[in-house]
């Protein structure tokens, strides 16, 4: 298979957060998996529990689990520089990875006001 054209995608694993994926040169779906997974910051001895949803900006999955081949063969068929694809990376379908697996921490620091009188 000819490797792909100019490819982004448009990727989160908690369905707040979004990632632009470029895959661009990706021979086949484990290349676009591979980077998915890069992008997010999914350590390698974590990719196995993790699947590859269609998805659109605010939802979580909709549909099942992604294939390499059919993951490959959506962006061939419908991917464009603009990120017109859109994928949820998770453990389940349902809602985003437990926050002890996820790669990133927020910290939330209160700003405190004082007010003169």
């Amino acid at each position: 298979m000819p490797p792909l054209p100019l490819i982004r995608l448009v990727v989160s694993s908690d369905g707040e957060q979004y990632r632009v994926v470029d895959v661009t040169g990706a021979r086949d779906g484990s290349d676009v998996r591979g980077q998915i997974f890069y992008k997010l910051d999914i350590p390698i001895e974590s990719q196995r529990s993790y699947f590859i949803y269609p998805s659109e900006i605010g939802s979580f999955a909709l549909g099942s689990p992604l294939s390499d081949r059919n993951l490959f063969s959506l962006c061939q068929e419908h991917g464009n520089p603009s990120g017109f694809l859109k994928f949820f990376v998770s453990h389940s379908p349902n809602g985003p990875a437990r926050q002890q697996e996820s790669a990133s921490v927020k910290l939330c620091i209160p700003i405190l006001r004082i007010s003169s009188q």
